[in-house]
């Protein structure tokens, strides 16, 4: 028997993780809590062979066939009723991604995917392919996305014969679903006392400084009705920079003394301040996404090791100086210094076991986060698929071009940004809240924060 196949009903039900609730806390049908992830192909390309893929590689990463109930106010993961939606769509050139409606985890599984090409038909030839993967993200990370992307396109080499079948890799790939059960969980390390206590002090310290904080958000405007998906979702926008202008930025930034995700923040908060004359005493503050995994992560399958931090900054003390950009870089590296990643889930814990749920501490129409910016680094570096220019081949007339992703947006936070860097060429994905913002508008705001970074790489 398929060792997945035989490990997966073991697993369920599964209690959601603090992180995991808290994603489906903060779901709303005007603010759906999902990701996005669309892969770019060029060539011929067989949509039954690809299906076929996804269902063999899925045995392997159960939470993404999950759907979720609830039991005396407990919320757990069980294996759906239906299979992830698989459908086909003619390419659409006036919008980027097919249109969603989000994604009910009470009632359908935690993944959606929509394959798009000329003429829908079964197999493309030497045409445009796209592939949209959406997740919601009580399932999984865009981390963990990329892992079950990846594999589904190894399985699709395998099976076109592009690559050989070996003994030792399974069909789905290196993940293994019984790790599943101490996901979100710290690994095991040896710390004194001191070490513990002082680690608790700054997380607590930053705790204070996010519920005190008062935060501006992006525009005044509220949405309509936060019962109602707006008819343009998701809405997204996405900048390319060639290969030199990604090695310029990166050491535009070694000359900073900072890192290529810490001039991206730098960036963003310049954006934001430009955009309009902010509330006064307010602070901008974006959220940065914390990868958790460690290498005893290596064979978790697709699933949230991901938490939050928050940098919060004034809008008179964001400058073009160096004080500013030495100031990202001190808080950034005290984050990774003590390991503050794991503040938010601790902080999540101990409030579930005291009041039982999120629900509560929600306020979808309060601001706590101005922007999100996600980097997700370089993607599809380590894949065992050869590559042809820096891009990873399928089969042999069949080339993964780019990679998009766009992370989930909540009301009163307008902007959701993602970085990745593909073949030596820097993505910056925006998704933004088109029921406060125009497509104008988001563009302007795009370009400002791409400019800013250019301006300092020539």
């Amino acid at each position: 028997m398929n060792a997945a196949l035989s490990i997966t009903p073991m697993l369920f039900p599964l209690r959601l993780t603090p992180f995991e609730e808290y994603m489906l806390a903060d779901n709303l049908p005007a603010y759906p809590m999902c990701c996005f992830i669309k892969v770019k192909l060029q060539g011929t390309f067989n949509a039954d062979v690809f299906e076929s893929a996804i269902r063999k590689t899925l045995e392997y990463h159960p939470l993404l066939t999950g759907s979720v109930t609830e039991n005396s106010g407990k919320y757990y993961w069980e294996k759906a009723n239906t299979a992830p939606t698989i459908s086909r769509a003619p390419l659409d050139e006036s919008r980027p991604f097919p249109p969603s409606k989000g994604i009910d985890l009470f009632n359908e599984p935690a993944l959606k995917i929509t394959i798009c090409n000329a003429d829908t038909a079964t197999v493309a030839l030497d045409g445009r392919t796209e592939i949209v993967f959406e997740i919601h993200h009580s399932a999984s990370d865009a981390v963990g996305l990329l892992r079950f992307i990846e594999d589904t396109l190894c399985q699709y080499a395998r099976t076109v014969g592009f690559v050989p079948e070996t003994g030792s890799q399974p069909p789905g790939g290196c993940a293994e679903p019984s790790l599943l059960v101490r996901r979100g969980l710290p690994g095991r390390r040896h710390r004194s006392i001191l070490q513990i206590l002082t680690k608790q002090l700054h997380g607590l310290r930053r705790a204070w400084k996010f519920l005190m904080y008062r935060v501006a958000p992006l525009t005044a405007k509220k949405p309509a009705d936060l019962q109602k998906l707006c008819e343009d979702y998701p809405a997204v926008l996405f900048r390319e920079l060639s290969e030199p202008q990604t090695q310029s930025a990166v050491r535009k930034a070694k000359e900073l003394g900072i890192t290529l995700n810490e001039l991206f923040l730098c960036s963003a908060f310049f954006a934001m301040k430009s955009w309009q004359n902010l509330p006064h005493g307010r602070n901008l503050r974006i959220a940065v996404p914390i990868n958790l995994r460690t290498a005893a992560d290596e064979l978790m399958p697709a699933a949230n090791i991901v938490s939050m931090v928050f940098l919060d900054r004034k809008p008179k003390d964001i400058q073009p100086v160096q004080a500013f950009y030495d100031g990202i870089h001190r808080e950034m590296s005290h984050i990774k210094r003590y390991n503050l990643g794991w503040a938010m889930i601790r902080g999540l814990t101990v409030y579930r076991r005291l009041f039982g749920n999120y629900r509560k501490m929600m306020h979808p129409d309060r601001c706590w986060t101005t922007a999100t910016v996600s980097n997700l680094g370089r993607v599809f570096t380590d894949t065992p698929l050869p590559k042809r220019e820096g891009n990873v081949l399928v089969d042999h007339s069949l080339e993964l071009l780019g990679v998009e992703a766009f992370p989930p947006v909540r009301s009163s936070t307008a902007l959701g940004i993602c970085l990745m860097t593909y073949a030596g060429r820097l993505t910056v994905n925006l998704h933004y809240d088109a029921a406060v913002l125009t497509q104008a508008d988001a563009e302007r705001i795009l370009d400002t924060l791409v400019s800013h970074c250019d301006a300092h790489c020539r």
